[in-house]
């Protein structure tokens, strides 16, 4: 087996959407020919939706170069954190937080954050999703787990509620449902700090965040206090 041919072939494999070819960027972690089987192995900083069908298309050139019968692709990810948007101080164990917003409410932003978040977990990574709407939670709604509440063993931080594979909170949850909820400034900005660093989020490759529709006080407080490194508007 000639591993630079191998290589070679694989440097010349790079999606519209990739930087460098997996090669140069360093994702190769592995090549091996196990009995007739080439195993390939690739640890990835982020997840790709279309990955394994482009992959695919290389069996057979790959087969002719080192001369097995298949291709194996061990895929792994290694989620990079990204810089963030200020200097806010980090969240234990999450990498990245993505923030979902919009001008003005009803236009499907929480339907956008579920999907998302559902999305990235579904390709493998690990995703928290925090309803930062502390005016109008929808979340535990749209995840079919409007009864459940998070559990404190120690009576200062929560778990997140689990629900389809992701990690969940919300104000919805600590809050019944026929209870107004009038805060406004400082008293909205620290409830959604209390959930957002006193939730046991774990190792987090995502969290995504549902906003509440406009620009008001819990904008403000994840753009000066919450180490976000994406947004969705």
């Amino acid at each position: 087996m000639n591993n630079e041919q191998i290589n070679a072939r694989l440097a010349r494999f790079r999606p519209p959407h990739w930087a460098q070819d997996p090669v140069s960027a360093g994702f190769v972690r592995g090549v091996a020919l196990e009995q007739n089987t080439l195993v390939i192995s690739l640890a990835l900083p982020f997840v790709d939706y279309d990955l394994e069908t482009g992959l695919k298309a290389l069996d057979a050139d790959l087969c002719r170069l080192s001369g097995a019968q298949s291709v194996r692709w061990q895929l792994s990810h290694e989620v990079a954190t990204l810089a963030p948007a200020n200097e806010a101080q980090a969240v234990p164990g999450v990498r990245n937080i993505i923030a979902v917003s919009s001008g003005k409410g009803g236009v499907g932003k929480s339907t956008t954050a579920v999907n998302l978040a559902l999305a990235l977990s579904r390709l493998g990574a690990r995703v928290g999703l925090l309803d930062a709407d502390v005016y109008g939670p929808s979340i535990p709604m749209m995840l079919g787990v409007s009864d459940a509440r998070p559990e404190s063993d120690d009576g200062k931080t929560m778990a997140p509620v689990l629900a389809h594979g992701i990690k969940a909170n919300s104000i919805g949850f600590l809050v019944g449902a026929g209870d107004a909820t009038v805060w406004r400034g400082p008293m909205a900005s620290k409830a959604l700090a209390q959930i957002l660093r006193e939730t046991r989020w774990g190792d987090l490759d995502y969290l995504v965040v549902d906003l509440p529709p406009g620009t008001g006080d819990i904008q403000i407080t994840i753009a000066q206090q919450v180490p976000t490194t994406g947004a969705w508007w």
